[in-house]
């Protein structure tokens, strides 16, 4: 590709410097910064205070070529460690960045959750790159896993966002804007500003990144997402021996994915000599194995049921899937050995027995908990309201309310009850009492029909007799 004007594979895999192999001078090699390590599958993985970065003299190529052609594509196979990073929309952690500070820059691929940021600096924009560009939150088109993300520019069409091939239908809020007040003393950096302020902190996995002085198209960039990321392998299981016929495969797509697995996809059945299979060979239930053991996960060809058949090979190749799934690395690519068992091949069958289920845990000595619980706050309200008869928009009732709301329980936990709780309820009670019974000598309807035959106007001594005190528990009780 003539127009990419850099590219990291990162296949180093040690050192302190990720180099720039796209073959156009001046090569804008990475400066490994921080707490950044290398991973197995060619990538760098970006950490806190981590970043990689290229100086400013080899960044100038950027300034330069960009500028001339006035579009670009930002290309890059990520692996996010989150979706939370990101302070905000105006300010995402950085993926990429060609910039001078946490304000200043040319252009930015950034994360802020779930979404993919773009800044770009243009003559509609400001000096960082604002307005920005981002995916719809409800999308929620970052994720953390593998992903193919290129951001494209160019003045026609403005920026675009493809996500895993696809174009994410997000449209930029001022196309027609072309490159402006580009500073050529910006510097290319990864996982954070060149300053390596802490908010714009980006951590994940870079597996690959392109720079290109043109705006891809959707076909390329379609194209690109399906040759995928890394070294692939055709890993081949010779299967002559069980069906009868020499120099017959077995063979996979195998690919590192990452530091924890391998990808096995699209298998199909070869012969090296372009021999013919005379009949239909039965083949069910492919499982995969790795160091002596079938893996434990990962078996998506046990369901597998079909047949060999040199008929249906095209370029002397029977296609028997076209899944993928991902096995646990075990010791690392340099150790680990596979090998292939079958249900059914031909005329061999494999009776496998299901595994033994471990025996169930002891249950765990969990202490008793309560059987009655507390009314919280609001419940406690409208009881005393239906206890009383005194709606909760009573007055005074209303602004005792609001003293002792945040004193009253919360929660149901019997345990969690507290004495300044039980203040509350009481200061609560007595608004409600009083809104209820009020003054002793004015007229007062609804506290003589509540507490019927009751003599409000006796003292004290004389009024708490037996039957006088029945009036009083009586009809609290059956309201209760």
């Amino acid at each position: 590709d003539t127009n990419l004007i850099a590219k990291y594979e990162f296949k180093s895999g040690k050192g302190s410097i990720a180099y720039d192999t796209s073959g156009v001078e001046p090569a804008a090699n990475l400066n490994i910064m921080g707490n950044v390590g290398w991973s197995s599958a060619w990538g760098i993985k970006i950490k806190e205070t981590g970043r990689a970065q290229a100086t400013t003299a080899t960044s100038r190529k950027f300034f330069d070529l960009i500028r001339g052609s006035g579009e670009y594509s930002i290309e890059a196979w990520i692996i996010p460690d989150n979706v939370t990073q990101g302070e905000n929309d105006n300010n995402p952690a950085r993926i990429v960045t060609y910039s001078g500070s946490a304000t200043d820059r040319n252009f930015t691929l950034g994360q802020y959750e779930y979404n993919y940021s773009s800044l770009n600096r243009t003559d509609k924009s400001d000096g960082n790159g604002l307005k920005e560009l981002h995916t719809v939150d409800t999308a929620q088109r970052l994720q953390a896993t593998l992903q193919h993300v290129v951001v494209t520019y160019d003045p026609t069409n403005g920026r675009r966002i493809y996500v895993n091939g696809e174009f994410t239908g997000d449209a930029d809020p001022v196309k027609g804007a072309v490159l402006k007040d580009w500073d050529s003393s910006f510097a290319l950096a990864l996982g954070n500003e060149v300053s390596g302020d802490t908010k714009t902190q980006w951590q994940g996995s870079i597996r690959f990144l392109g720079i290109h002085k043109r705006a891809m198209t959707a076909a390329d960039i379609k194209a690109n997402y399906k040759v995928g990321v890394g070294a692939k392998y055709l890993l081949m299981f010779n299967i002559s021996s069980l069906i009868g016929t020499p120099d017959s495969f077995l063979v996979f797509e195998v690919q590192q994915f990452d530091d924890y697995g391998y990808l096995f996809a699209n298998p199909f059945f070869t012969n090296l000599k372009g021999t013919a299979i005379a009949t239909d060979i039965p083949l069910k239930g492919i499982h995969i194995g790795i160091n002596g053991q079938e893996a434990a996960t990962g078996q998506v060809f046990a369901n597998l049921s079909t047949s060999l058949n040199s008929n249906t090979m095209i370029n002397g190749r029977q296609t028997l899937s076209t899944l993928g799934t991902v096995v646990e690395i075990k010791g690392g690519p340099d150790q680990d050995q596979f090998f292939l068992t079958f249900d059914q091949i031909g005329s061999k069958t494999y009776a496998r027995t299901a595994p033994t289920p471990p025996p169930a845990a002891t249950p765990a000595d969990i202490e008793g908990q309560p059987l009655i619980g507390l009314r919280r706050f609001a419940e406690i309200n409208a009881s005393l309201s239906t206890l009383t008869g005194i709606p909760q928009s009573n007055a005074s009732v209303k602004i005792t309310y609001g003293k002792v709301q945040q004193q009253l329980p919360t929660l149901a936990n019997l345990d969690g009850f507290l004495a300044a709780q039980q203040m509350g309820v009481t200061q609560l009670a007595v608004a409600y009492c009083n809104a209820l019974v009020g003054s002793s000598t004015a007229p007062n309807p609804l506290r003589d029909n509540y507490f019927s035959g009751f003599n409000f106007a006796a003292p004290a001594s004389t009024a708490f007799t037996i039957a006088g005190r029945s009036q009083i528990i009586e009809p609290l009780l059956k309201r209760l």
